[in-house]
């Protein structure tokens, strides 16, 4: 009997539809190819609808072309489709869901203060990607345990890129920080934090504290019209796990002074000292050439000799070796002269020389200097007196100027 009603329908719907092109079932007059009314629009019978077939899983065999667009009613998750609406695309060759893009779901945080319940966007679910909104208000691309506002998380190229075609306004990365709440700001302290941009790693058991950052603070107490600011830089040294935020390499501070290992310079460019050890030298400069035609202030290094331009004219820097050793000097005669050699490794013959003794000399000596062979100084006293002279043993600082 059932199959007989199927084909009576089949056949008055074919009938019928030739005369008119539509089909009404439930109405005598159709508004497009297939029109179906309920049998209460106001008050629907629970079996006022279209069931779709239902099928708990995709077939075994994909479609083709003949059911591109064909629509079945998932009932069971399928790997990372949803119960739900589903059509064949054949032009991606793909099971395509039909709903909402964005849907509920849980995601749980190992954050306490972030929200387990999240929406999703199914298209990128399907493709691979996760693409999160958690109810907190944190977004995540790539990831559904978030460690942090914003967080994405791709194998691969992950640049960010802001693009404007409008200057002079273009693309602002913007830090905007205040003390209070958002519903009440303040003024910021001297020491608070406006923003940073930090460097993270692998440390071989998990991700590293910061190891390299470039930071914003108040420097000073901001007031109505007064907003001193500092730009700090901070890396990780060698033989070390993270940065000292408190103690950063390089500062650019509220006066737009630098200071290169140190928080507070006092000059427009303050460099620390250096050390015995390597490498701690406060600066070196590499041999280069000349500039064509000197430069006013402008220090040049080329051939191992250093020049400095005052004015228009360059002029060579004296550079120095200097020593200082105790000479004991013999019982020098009236109106004669005695003479000690010592070393300076890099004195060529020919080289200035200076020399005096580091505390007093006794009355009636003079004495001068000068480089006698290669590495070596020869110092000089004359005893100008009537009478004989015995120097004590003393130091002396001796300079060679190449």
């Amino acid at each position: 009997m059932k199959n007989t009603t199927y084909v009576l329908l089949t056949l008055m719907i074919c009938a019928f539809a030739p005369a008119s092109a539509q089909v009404g079932i439930g109405t005598t007059s159709p508004k497009s190819l297939l029109d179906i009314s309920a049998s209460n629009a106001a008050s629907p019978a629970i079996s006022d609808g279209i069931l779709i077939p239902r099928i708990d899983a995709f077939p075994a065999i994909d479609p083709g072309a003949d059911q591109d667009g064909m629509l079945v009613f998932l009932t069971t998750p399928t790997g990372s489709y949803e119960k739900g609406f589903h059509y064949w695309d054949n032009t991606v060759f793909s099971w395509i869901a039909y709903n909402d893009e964005w849907k509920d779901g849980t995601a749980p945080q190992s954050r306490g203060d972030y929200s387990d319940q999240i929406i999703y966007a199914q298209q990128s679910t399907n493709g691979g990607v996760d693409v999160i909104i958690l109810d907190s208000g944190q977004l995540g691309i790539g990831t559904t345990d978030l460690e942090e506002s914003i967080e994405v998380k791709l194998d691969g190229d992950n640049d960010i890129q802001i693009t404007s075609a409008s200057p002079p306004d273009a693309p602002q990365l913007v830090f905007y920080t205040t003390e209070g709440s958002f519903a009440a700001p303040d003024f910021m302290n001297d020491g608070d934090d406006i923003g940073y941009i930090t460097g993270k790693v692998w440390t071989g058991t998990g991700k590293s504290a910061d190891v390299s950052n470039i930071q914003m603070r108040a420097d000073g107490n901001h007031s109505a019209g007064n907003l001193p600011t500092r730009i700090e830089f901070a890396i990780t040294e060698p033989g070390d796990t993270g940065l000292d935020s408190n103690n950063p390499q390089m500062v650019i501070n509220n006066k737009g002074n630098v200071g290169i290992g140190l928080n507070d310079p006092t000059a427009y460019l303050e460099i620390k000292e250096g050390t015995s050890a390597a490498e701690t030298a406060p600066l070196k400069l590499n041999d280069g050439f000349l500039l064509s035609t000197p430069e006013t202030g402008a220090i040049e290094f080329e051939s191992d000799i250093l020049y400095f331009t005052p004015n228009t004219t360059r002029k060579i820097l004296l550079t120095g070796l200097e020593t200082t050793q105790n000479l004991n000097f013999p019982n020098i005669p009236s109106r004669s002269t005695a003479e000690l050699t010592t070393t300076i490794t890099g004195a060529n013959v020919g080289d200035s020389c200076n020399c005096a003794p580091q505390t007093s000399i006794e009355a009636g000596l003079q004495w001068n200097c000068y480089v006698s062979a290669a590495n070596t100084i020869t110092v000089r006293i004359s005893n100008i007196s009537l009478v004989a002279v015995n120097p004590a043993a003393k130091n002396w600082k001796i300079v060679v100027f190449e």
